[in-house]
């Protein structure tokens, strides 16, 4: 009986342990799969001897293809689009600054500070201004050449909007006509161009009006006396609307009316150029935007500079790297030589500033009402714009 009741105790705790053991595996695989995905596999249709298939796809359904099989799609490639901005007709002068066009080293404009735009002249007579030129390589020299020859196009202003022509261009370089007496009608009226002059040797030269002396005859209409006694013809004028006849020099040849300018006689250079602040760099700059030759006052009649023609300074930059000859001549050290346009960027001259832009489009002499009071203030331009650089770096 004893033996009995063991067996049953022992039967008892075996069953115990095995269904606490069994709780505890459940616990165990239920924690592993938390979190896990496990992919669910298709279901099969569920077939049974009585009835039909079920789950059956329709007949419009697509069917499955598997990845090798499949047709690769092509997708066509999109054109390149770029953020060029479109041409406008309002303000377009204002977009040609700020677009810097004319420059040959341009700057993004979303990089420019400050902008402020100076007419500056170079005076090519000036010691520092002698390397552009030097005999025989005179820059208004291959300015000259460079339209003649059809390489360089002329403006008729620093607005570089209008072409020169030709025609104007060789009008524009004509010497103006110093013969004769320039007397005006009033000055003629008042009796000075009939006034006796003297000869040279203490006789008065009688003029054509002049009574003649007894025993002599007296000159021709309109002729003068060539001081030796007799008396010269008449010029006669040609007719309107006929060109004017070439006349002898004395040696055979013919020479015409009017001739024009020497290189050598042109000495002044209108430079106007953008100092541009980039915050980008963090630095100024002197973009130069045209060059344009001008015929100092002292070469006319009228007493006033007169301008010949404007250059973009974009063309210039090529055509003087593309001629050797373009030379700016170091005077100091003959082997070191120059391209113009390498002294041009390197700023190896001097050109005093006389007209900033302003609203009324005034020079610097008609702001401050003198020339001595404009040079003045060209020279504290100078150092304004030198200190407004170092300033802006001030803590």
């Amino acid at each position: 009986m004893m033996k009995l009741q063991k067996i049953i105790l022992s039967l008892l705790v075996l069953f115990t342990v095995n269904g606490a053991f069994a709780q505890t595996k459940k616990k165990t695989t239920a924690k592993k799969k938390t979190g896990v995905t496990v992919q669910k596999p298709a279901e099969s249709p569920i077939t049974t001897p009585d009835a039909p298939v079920v789950n059956k796809p329709a007949a419009n359904a697509p069917t499955s293809v598997p990845m090798a099989e499949r047709e690769q799609v092509i997708i066509p490639e999109q054109p390149v689009t770029t953020n060029t901005p479109k041409p406008s007709n309002i303000n377009s002068g204002a977009e040609r600054v700020i677009t810097d066009s004319l420059s040959v080293h341009p700057i993004d404009p979303s990089n420019v500070l400050y902008r402020i735009t100076n007419w500056r002249r170079m005076d090519l007579k000036e010691k520092i201004n002698q390397p552009f030129f030097s005999k025989n390589n005179e820059i208004t020299k291959f300015l000259i050449d460079g339209v003649k020859s059809g390489v360089l196009t002329a403006y008729t202003n620093d607005s570089v909007n209008t072409v020169l022509s030709m025609e104007a261009f060789n009008k524009n370089m004509l010497m103006e006509d110093t013969g004769g007496d320039q007397l005006s009608d009033e000055e003629k009226k008042a009796g000075f161009g009939d006034a006796a002059v003297d000869d040279g040797w203490g006789n008065a030269k009688p003029s054509s009006t002049t009574p003649a002396k007894k025993g002599t005859a007296a000159p021709a209409a309109g002729g003068t006396d060539d001081g030796w006694g007799g008396t010269t013809p008449a010029k006669t004028t040609p007719a309107a609307g006929t060109a004017a006849q070439p006349t002898s020099n004395g040696f055979g040849n013919s020479s015409v009316a009017a001739a024009e300018y020497f290189s050598r006689d042109l000495t002044i250079l209108n430079i106007k150029e953008d100092y541009i602040f980039d915050k980008q760099r963090s630095r100024a700059y002197n973009s130069i935007q045209t060059i344009t030759i001008v015929i100092p006052a002292e070469k006319t009649v009228k007493g006033f500079d007169v301008e010949v023609a404007s250059f973009r300074y974009k063309d210039l930059d090529q055509y003087f790297r593309s001629n050797p000859k373009c030379v700016w001549y170091n005077f100091q050290n003959i082997a070191q030589h120059k391209n113009m346009a390498d002294a041009f960027d390197l700023r190896l001259f001097s050109a005093r500033i006389i007209k900033q832009s302003n609203p009324g489009d005034q020079y610097l002499v008609d702001l401050y009402k003198g020339e001595k009071a404009g040079l003045r203030a060209s020279e504290q331009l100078e150092y304004k714009l030198m200190e407004f650089e170092h300033n802006l770096w001030e803590y």
